[in-house]
């Protein structure tokens, strides 16, 4: 089913299928797919790569992608090891053993065990942990959010918390992550409290009060717009002023060295 589910996805931010291999007649069936240079965003945070917010907001696109399919695919397992990240930094979204089709029901049920990384679930799914539960475009959106945090601060969601279920107790009595002091991107302030309204709008305890994927792009486009237009005002300013001295650092160079 994973296998028929991403075969069926065409999108620059969607891994490539490119078909399946079975080593015997009984074995099951392995996805073929490209070997992405960089690894995962997981892998990136791990070794403080992450310098931009420009693969999460490849990552988003893919998303608007799945949930605006006819029909929309829901992907159901969003975290940062479910992200790719090319030798050019394009983001693909991979992993699709947990995705549905929205009209599904009875076959897409999965238990909390099967599911993703329990920092990143909605707190709806955890709630349901018992039973059984189904994922929703909702719960992709807070699964996005928790991995936007990861990626902006370079930790992973509650990370003084050690426990993962009293991070699972945490998400569902509706706290939520603290804004961090420091942040892995260099940001505008106006352009950082757009980014922190979204996040918060994104994790919304309420299903129905999460945004849609496609307001999500188009909030964090505005976002990253903002900070674009500081850093070419400040490479402006550098033009105009050549004799400051070698102690005033362009945008680019104050990434590379922090």
């Amino acid at each position: 089913r994973e296998a028929i589910t991403h075969s069926q996805l065409k999108h620059s931010n969607i891994l490539p299928f490119l078909g399946i291999f079975c080593e015997t007649p009984e074995s099951l069936p392995l996805t073929i797919v490209p070997l992405i240079g960089r690894g995962s965003l997981q892998d990136l945070i791990k070794r403080h790569e992450l310098s931009d917010l420009a693969s999460f907001q490849r990552a988003t696109r893919g998303i608007e992608y799945l949930h605006s399919r006819k029909p929309p695919v829901i992907h159901g397992d969003i975290h940062p090891g479910n992200i790719l990240i090319g030798d050019t930094g394009q983001a693909y979204l991979c992993d699709f053993g947990l995705s549905r089709i929205q009209h599904e029901v009875t076959r897409t049920r999965t238990t909390i065990q099967e599911g993703g990384k329990l920092r990143f679930l909605a707190p709806e799914l955890s709630i349901s942990a018992a039973s059984r539960f189904r994922t929703t475009f909702a719960s992709d959106i807070f699964s996005l959010s928790m991995t936007f945090l990861a990626v902006w601060s370079g930790r992973k969601p509650f990370d003084e918390v050690w426990n993962e279920w009293e991070v699972v107790a945490c998400i569902v009595g509706g706290r939520r992550p603290k804004r961090p002091a420091f942040f892995s991107v260099i940001l505008h302030p106006n352009g950082e409290a757009t980014l922190w309204e979204l996040l918060e709008s994104m994790w919304a305890q309420e299903p129905a009060d999460r945004p849609s994927g496609s307001h999500v792009g188009e909030h964090l486009q505005s976002a990253l717009s903002i900070n674009n237009e500081k850093h070419r005002q400040v490479g402006m300013t550098e033009t105009l002023a050549p004799n400051v001295g070698e102690s005033a650092l362009s945008v680019s160079d104050h990434t590379r060295h922090s």
